[in-house]
């Protein structure tokens, strides 16, 4: 939040899993196109609400049953959501399946972070709007879901679109499992 007061303009601006842990993500994104020159390039990762529903499930396991993030409570929590998806909670049984819920550390990120806010792509799309960015497409690790993407009735002119991506995850939840990583550009 403080890195307006820096002096310096940019061309190019990377900023990965930082901004949904902020009181507020939108203010701080506002300063980082602020530190953007015209015609800058911009990426940006953000946890998607679509994706991280066991996450979310989790994390209200964590809250009801009063975990902290010591590493007995983590352990703890760690053994009741293993018996939960022994006990067929799908949910449950996804976590189970992340690598980093067998490490302390990566867990107590993963589930136990102070702070996280999760985005839609339509809430993006008008924080993009808001903030006057193009967005110009997604980072993808996994080819196969652009090309699963570009095979369906989404993928049409080629023209990155967030709402015909926003379809395309409605029906295939776990395509931003990881997070949304995109590239956007000031105007």
């Amino acid at each position: 939040m403080e890195l307006g007061e820096c002096g310096r303009l940019f061309d190019l601006i990377e900023c990965g899993g930082v901004l949904h842990h902020l009181g507020n993500p939108l203010a701080g994104w506002r300063v980082l196109v602020d530190l953007l020159r015209p015609g800058g390039l911009m990426m940006i990762g953000l946890y998607s609400e679509t994706a991280r529903q066991d996450i979310i499930d989790g994390r209200a396991l964590i809250a009801e049953k009063g975990y902290t993030t010591s590493p007995e409570d983590i352990r703890l929590c760690r053994q009741d959501i293993i018996d939960m998806a022994e006990d067929g909670n799908r949910k449950m049984a996804k976590l189970c399946n992340t690598k980093d819920f067998f490490n302390i550390s990566e867990c107590r990120d993963l589930l136990f972070h102070v702070q996280e806010h999760r985005f839609t792509l339509p809430k993006i799309e008008a924080a993009l709007t808001a903030l006057k960015l193009k967005f110009l497409g997604f980072e993808m690790g996994d080819q196969r879901v652009l090309r699963a993407f570009g095979k369906t009735q989404f993928g049409g002119d080629g023209q990155p679109s967030i709402s015909k991506w926003h379809e395309f995850e409605l029906e295939n939840p776990d395509t931003f499992r990881g997070m949304y990583q995109f590239w956007c550009r000031k105007a």
